[in-house]
């Protein structure tokens, strides 16, 4: 189990903050790829056009991660 935040040093939320981003970048390449298998079958149901929805939640949350990560 791993600290709270407000218990971290500034290096270890640092490097908490990359894994994230890391198993982040991970779960949106799985699901990118499960996509473009569906797409390339000529398969689309609400359950895609959702994981479509992810991905950009996904670029958004990588991007303040990217943000914490440079301490802006």
């Amino acid at each position: 189990m791993r600290k709270l935040l407000e218990d971290m040093s500034e290096d270890e939320a640092r490097a908490w903050v990359q894994e994230l981003a890391s198993r982040l970048r991970k779960k949106q390449a799985r699901e990118r790829a499960y996509l473009d298998r569906r797409r390339a079958r000529g398969t689309h149901t609400p359950t895609d056009e959702a994981y479509e929805a992810d991905q950009e939640l996904e670029n958004d949350l990588l991007e303040v991660l990217s943000a914490l990560e440079k301490g802006n």
